[in-house]
């Protein structure tokens, strides 16, 4: 509870910011497919079949024609699993070490979100766009099991990922998203407790302990947007010959 009122008092001077401006809400919700490298004990890959989900707030406002700025307050399923194997007859080896670890976070996510125009079929649109940001998160809550076999693990409470993803606009106010986001921090606490369950933290590569993984979302924005004429320019209202 401390952490996620620290992450509130963070995001409170954007709000205040943004009072002050004409901006959109709106929501997202979507799917994660994340990892953590280092984990896998079996052949030691990023395989990213660790499935979860996300939901988010969002405030936005325009800070250029072609520009926004965007909060979210984002809870999102992050961690990494590893399936049982099979054998060359095709029987699953339950003995195989195959667990499932699920990180649960609330995030403030600050990023940037600009519309690319270009031409599709000889038709200008300005549809697309590309994003970039970072998410600052409290980890409330993880499982961790082995062969079904729950286990605790020694965590970092705070992430910090770095993001960039591209959008679609569907309609002024629904949109599809994707991002991928890889954490400056390790996740997993690079220690003797957290060794016996995964020597691979120790070698292999550079991110070992660090969450990675791709969201895909659905969002919608309430009202309307404060860039109503696409990023073009609007001419001044004629003058009267009797001024």
């Amino acid at each position: 509870m401390k952490r996620i009122t620290l992450l509130l008092l963070f995001a409170f001077p954007f709000f205040k910011y943004v009072s002050a401006q004409t901006f959109q809400a709106g929501f997202y919700v979507g799917a994660s497919v994340a990892d953590i490298p280092g984990t896998d004990n079996i052949d030691n890959d990023d395989d990213f079949v660790h499935l979860g989900f996300t939901i988010a707030g969002t405030v936005s406002t325009q800070i250029s024609p072609k520009t926004k700025l965007q909060m979210e307050i984002r809870f999102i399923q992050r961690g990494a699993s590893q399936n049982p194997p099979t054998d060359s007859n095709g029987f699953v080896q339950l003995d195989s070490g195959f667990f499932k670890m699920t990180l649960n976070y609330v995030d403030v996510v600050i990023g940037i979100k600009h519309s690319i125009h270009f031409n599709l079929h000889n038709v200008a649109t300005d549809r697309y766009g590309i994003e970039a940001g970072v998410s600052v998160g409290a980890l409330v809550g993880y499982s961790y099991s082995v062969q079904n076999v729950n286990y605790t693990l020694n965590l970092a409470p705070v992430d910090i990922s770095p993001y960039i993803g591209l959008y679609y606009n569907v309609t002024p106010h629904f949109y599809l998203e994707g991002r991928y986001s890889n954490s400056v921090l390790s996740a997993l606490i690079h220690d003797n407790s957290n060794s016996n369950s995964f020597y691979n933290l120790y070698y292999g590569t550079w991110d070992a302990g660090h969450n990675v993984g791709f969201t895909f979302a659905l969002g919608f924005l309430f009202g309307s947007s404060s860039n109503q004429n696409g990023g073009r320019a609007v001419s001044p209202p004629a003058q009267s010959d009797n001024q």
